[in-house]
């Protein structure tokens, strides 16, 4: 599903600081990301403006991708660059290819997300980690925090859309049968994610 760009314009402030979250917690400068329903491009953009990875975008939507293209464009980085319209459900990469896997919100569009996140460790290379769910990370200020969670559930309120609390989110971890993993939960906002280690 393609996000507005107004959408990113109420989330902007958030995208560099998950993303600075990212590179400090699992050391990240070199190799290959994936950013798995990447939209416009949001995360995959913050995370070339501060490391040396390559960075491969992949949504369903190829008007997503053309976003993120256009939008990636106008970085003006030297990081090399990829996009992929692909199903998370049936990823067309070989076997231990990616140092670094990311995806946020796109989880809850997933129709198979056991299936997507068994797909997502598969094309994890051996030390490498992937990061899926949402949340707003560890590192906002709380007054931006409580602004921005308002801004979310008013969208998910207008959407009639819901998320699954994280005893349910726990179990559709459980189902997939994944070797190494943590699930993690933001102690402010509901944030979910699953942390894939290979």
């Amino acid at each position: 599903m393609l996000r507005s760009n107004e959408n990113y314009a109420e989330l902007k402030p958030m995208y560099p600081l998950l993303i600075q979250q990212f590179v400090d917690d699992y050391d990240l400068m070199h190799g290959i990301a994936l950013d798995i329903g990447a939209g416009p491009g949001w995360l995959g953009m913050e995370l070339a403006k501060i490391t040396n990875m390559k960075i491969v975008f992949l949504d369903i939507s190829q008007g997503a991708l053309d976003m993120a293209k256009e939008n990636f464009e106008k970085l003006d980085v030297d990081n090399e660059v990829d996009y992929i319209q692909a199903d998370v459900h049936e990823l067309p990469m070989e076997d231990d290819r990616f140092d670094f896997i990311m995806s946020r919100g796109s989880i809850w569009f997933w129709k198979q997300p056991e299936k997507a996140l068994k797909e997502i460790e598969r094309i994890l290379k051996p030390g490498g980690v992937a990061i899926v769910g949402g949340g707003l990370g560890r590192y906002l200020p709380p007054s931006m925090r409580a602004r921005l969670q308002n801004r979310i559930r008013k969208g998910l309120k207008e959407r009639m859309e819901t998320r699954p609390n994280i005893e349910e989110f726990k179990k559709i971890v459980e189902k997939a049968g994944l070797i190494n993993y943590k699930v993690l939960s933001e102690d402010e906002g509901g944030g979910r994610w699953v942390e894939i280690r290979k």
